[in-house]
């Protein structure tokens, strides 16, 4: 039977983008310009925010976009020869953690360049890396090195592969597209009542245009900016309680909206520290941020800004609202939800 993501079937819109994609080799575009040169090939009612984002990412394509235009395309065979490398390397070397671009590229015969797109590639996939980093440039796509989880399960995606169509059909069943967890409309906020609107219930499928027009962030691009957060139910929760977090403080319930949206922070901080191998003194809120912000990992202003949120999280127990001094307001609550887009913002690769 053939694998279904060669079933996928491209618009002439999203091919036409798409190919231009390929002829930028991956070098990164200026998504303006780039607009601007296709505008008058495309369809009028085309958008590349929706293109499925198995397809495309961070506007480069993906293994399955890539077979979609050119699929003999000489990557295919490097992203397969550099996993049975590094399956080798794991074999000899149970201990080891991370693997570097200029190492493999000598032992797949390739170059160091095609290397970091192979990892890229490879990460893109999911299970087979928990982090990855690239070299500071904006050149070009690509990840100098990579590294593997820390648990029991750090392997087993090289130690189980077969093949890499079957890698490929795995991710593409896997990892639904963010449009699809939009159109859930089934998936209902059922407030017993809301303070400072109407009473109608807000479908999440909904919520991220509003979300787009309060803070000029989508779905996709949030979803890019969370990167390292691979397992994808782990993902949905995310979003699930981003969009609950919104939709609380849109309502008037501010006191839980803070109280989400600290904690939607706080989960993702915690994952960040993971998948950059950095490993707190403690578990907490707190340190999470002093972790971030000693390493460089987050900007300053911005880490204060997380740590604001763990004071307004704290602020809410029950004990320490002791009268309409410290109640909480639409201002925090809204406040609360915007640091999570800005905290995001800055989580780089």
């Amino acid at each position: 039977m053939e694998h279904t993501f060669k079933q996928m079937k491209l618009s002439d819109g999203e091919r036409i983008w798409l190919t231009e994609i390929l002829k930028q080799n991956f070098s990164k575009i200026d998504l303006k310009s780039f607009k601007v040169r296709l505008w008058k090939n495309l369809p009028k009612d085309f958008d590349p925010e929706k293109i499925d984002n198995r397809l495309v990412r961070d506007n480069r394509l993906t293994l399955i976009g890539l077979w979609h235009l050119d699929p003999s395309n000489a990557l295919f065979s490097y992203v397969s020869r550099t996993i049975e490398i590094i399956q080798d390397l794991i074999v000899k070397n149970p201990g080891i953690s991370r693997i570097k671009a200029h190492e493999i590229a000598s032992l797949v015969g390739i170059t160091q360049k095609d290397t970091e797109i192979a990892l890229m590639l490879i990460y893109d996939l999911g299970g087979f890396f928990s982090s990855a980093s690239s070299l500071d440039t904006n050149s070009g796509y690509g990840f100098n090195e990579a590294g593997f989880r820390q648990n029991g399960s750090a392997y087993d995606a090289f130690l189980k592969f077969e093949n890499l169509e079957q890698s490929m059909e795995q991710f593409f069943v896997r990892q639904a597209p963010f449009s699809n967890f939009n159109n859930r409309k089934s998936r209902l906020v059922k407030f017993p009542f809301t303070p400072q609107s109407s009473g109608k219930q807000t479908p999440f499928s909904e919520t991220w245009n509003d979300i787009r027009n309060d803070f000029d962030i989508s779905k996709r691009t949030f979803g890019r900016k969370i990167y390292f957060v691979t397992e994808q139910y782990k993902r949905e929760v995310i979003f699930r309680d981003v969009e609950q977090a919104y939709l609380l403080a849109k309502s008037g319930f501010y006191k839980p909206a803070v109280i989400l949206a600290g904690s939607v922070i706080e989960e993702l901080l915690r994952l960040y520290l993971e998948s950059k191998n950095v490993k707190p003194s403690k578990n907490t809120f707190e340190e999470y941020v002093k972790t971030c912000e000693s390493k460089g990992l987050l900007k300053s202003g911005i880490s204060r800004l997380s740590d604001s949120v763990r004071h307004f999280r704290n602020l809410v127990h029950l004990e320490k609202e002791k009268s309409q001094k410290y109640a909480i307001f639409k201002a925090t609550a809204n406040g609360a939800v915007s640091s999570i887009f800005t905290i995001a913002n800055d989580f780089d690769r």
